[in-house]
């Protein structure tokens, strides 16, 4: 095989550390993502904001960049195939005959083949994504680890609609998207096993983790503190990089400040002060990755009082100073040039 061009350092701690899962085998079909049920038309303008960086017989990835004045915004169509999505941008995601979703890049969305839903804006930069299809041997293998019974419904095998995306997850799949849009020739074998890990670690939180702060609730309760939870991740999502206290969140939700921390710990599993800290260091990697440079204006603009501030916070969520990131992924001339702005 032809060697990679720009490598990325293999002395870099959390790629190494992803490399550690096995390749777990089942009897049943490889994925292949449908398409001809979508009309010659709608194919041709999905391909005007989706594209494939990776394909694989274990797993698929795709870029979508879908801008609010897309004429299909609001409904892109099902979704086809089972997809892990990471959001870049903060969007609301409705699915049919269900409550919305704030799909920011705190959370990881879990989508069956075929999903109908509907988007809302939230981002000026309308949706940006990365979406992961595994081979149904994987998957289905990855699943049964967790839900034994997972081989009854092949066909809907996500029984959650979104999970919190940890730190560290976030950033390995953004590694390994970095990677694929910065060589000409990646390396399969890092490509695949990261991403293996990462439907691992995706798949723990959704079972396990969930369980730390989900509290059996009314439905009429559950919904009215949902909706409750929305609205301040709907208001933290456009403004992240702003100072605001719990005071003003508070008074936005008509509730007390001491009701509303307990009930966005219940339904996000982040303390407010967490899930805000999460959307500026992962709005301030993809800076990072886009090639900004001078890390003081960027941590200010994020709303960091001091690069420090923004340095130790970094290095604490991702286990590497942005610096060192700076360095692993140096800007590469026409680093995107097919890819959709």
């Amino acid at each position: 095989m032809a060697k990679r061009k720009d490598r990325i350092s293999s002395d870099c701690p959390i790629i190494e550390t992803t490399l550690t899962l096995a390749i777990a085998t089942l009897a049943i079909a490889n994925l292949a993502i449908p398409t001809r049920s979508l009309s010659s038309k709608m194919r041709l303008m999905m391909s005007e904001i989706e594209k494939v960086i990776f394909a694989s017989e274990l797993v698929h990835i795709g870029v979508f960049r879908c801008p609010p004045g897309y004429p299909h915004f609001s409904d892109t169509g099902p979704i086809k195939g089972h997809l892990l999505v990471f959001p870049r941008t903060g969007v609301q995601i409705t699915f049919a005959g269900g409550e919305p979703i704030i799909a920011d890049p705190n959370i990881v969305m879990l989508y069956n083949q075929g999903q109908c839903y509907r988007r809302t804006q939230l981002s000026a930069h309308g949706d940006r994504c990365e979406w992961f299809a595994f081979a149904p041997n994987v998957l289905m293998t990855s699943l049964q680890a967790y839900d034994p019974h997972i081989a009854e419904q092949p066909e809907r095998p996500f029984r959650f609609s979104h999970t919190p995306s940890e730190a560290h997850c976030y950033l390995r799949q953004r590694m390994v998207v970095e990677h694929l849009l910065r060589t000409d020739i990646p390396d399969q074998l890092l490509v695949e096993e990261t991403m293996i890990g990462v439907l691992d670690a995706v798949l723990y939180q959704a079972y396990h983790g969930r369980s730390r702060y989900s509290v059996p609730l009314r439905s009429h309760v559950q919904r009215g503190q949902r909706e409750l939870s929305n609205a301040v991740q709907e208001e933290l999502a456009r403004r992240f990089n702003e100072q605001i206290s719990l005071t003003q969140l508070a008074h936005l939700v008509f509730c007390s400040p001491y009701h509303l921390c307990r009930i966005f710990r219940q339904h996000t599993g982040y303390s407010i002060h967490q899930y805000l800290n999460q959307l500026r260091l992962r709005t301030g990697l993809e800076a990072i990755t886009a090639g900004t440079t001078d890390l003081t204006k960027l941590a200010l603009e994020l709303g960091y009082a001091s690069h420090s501030h923004f340095t130790q916070a970094f290095h604490q969520s991702f286990g590497l100073p942005p610096s060192r990131l700076s360095t692993l992924l140096p800007r590469v001339a026409q680093l995107r040039k097919n890819l959709i702005a």
